[in-house]
């Protein structure tokens, strides 16, 4: 029979091993997920989207507009890294029409100071683009999921946060960022990564909890049959 430390180590591996399993199934479903989402935005990549955009789902479109920057209105989207380096993500948005919506243009990777109070020197911009690349929207940290704006020579923000820039800037703005691939010759060093972590990530992942869903029941039918015998050897020395 069972004691109570047993019975209690019993349940907690049960629901520990649960937890695990539970980790590891949704790890699978993410990579899943992540699968069909890359191919929508490959599908995506080959159809150009008209300005000005509609209310459609515009992540991975091919977008080309011509209009006036505004580096005033210029962002640095802090917490980004880039081949080991730690740095921001210019955003500048640019005009195409003075009554329509802001479009937030991604001018690349810019490595931060060592200071943390100091910002990154930027180039300087032309008055007038033609620009063309594709839509995407970061993801986001759900800690660190505000705008939090610091004023300074460039507007530093934690996060991309639509509503609350709009707010900011007192003017709509369109909720996707337009990843700049031409012309090529402005900006800084741009990867085109629209998925945080691929789905080979996931399943390395899942793989782990599974492994610690196993460890767990190993471990614990381990320590079962030790108390057994420890049990079965003080039953022959009572008798």
């Amino acid at each position: 029979m069972l004691s109570v430390r047993s019975l209690v180590g019993v349940v907690i591996t049960v629901l520990a091993t649960v937890l695990l399993v539970k980790l590891g199934v949704w790890q699978l479903e993410r990579a899943e997920f992540k699968r069909d989402w890359m191919a929508q935005l490959e599908a995506r990549g080959e159809q150009p989207l008209a300005w000005p955009l509609g209310t459609v789902e515009l992540a991975g479109y091919r977008l080309s507009v011509s209009g006036h920057w505004l580096p005033e209105r210029a962002l640095l989207l802090d917490n980004q890294t880039l081949d080991g380096q730690v740095g921001y993500r210019w955003l500048v948005p640019i005009e195409i029409e003075p009554a329509q919506p802001w479009l937030l243009v991604d001018l690349g990777f810019v490595p931060a100071p060592v200071r943390r109070n100091e910002l990154p020197a930027l180039p300087e911009l032309p008055p007038f683009s033609h620009v063309s690349g594709r839509l995407y929207q970061p993801g986001v940290n759900r800690l660190a999921a505000q705008l939090l704006p610091e004023s300074g020579a460039v507007t530093r923000i934690q996060a991309l946060e639509w509503p609350a820039l709009s707010t900011l800037w007192q003017h709509e703005v369109v909720p996707a960022l337009l990843w700049l691939k031409q012309p090529s010759e402005l900006g800084f060093a741009r990867p085109w990564r629209p998925i945080n972590l691929a789905p080979e990530k996931h399943q390395a992942y899942a793989l782990q909890w599974f492994s610690l869903a196993v460890a767990c029941v190993l471990i614990s039918l381990t320590l079962a049959w030790r108390g057994r015998l420890h049990r079965r050897d003080q039953a022959d020395n009572l008798g």
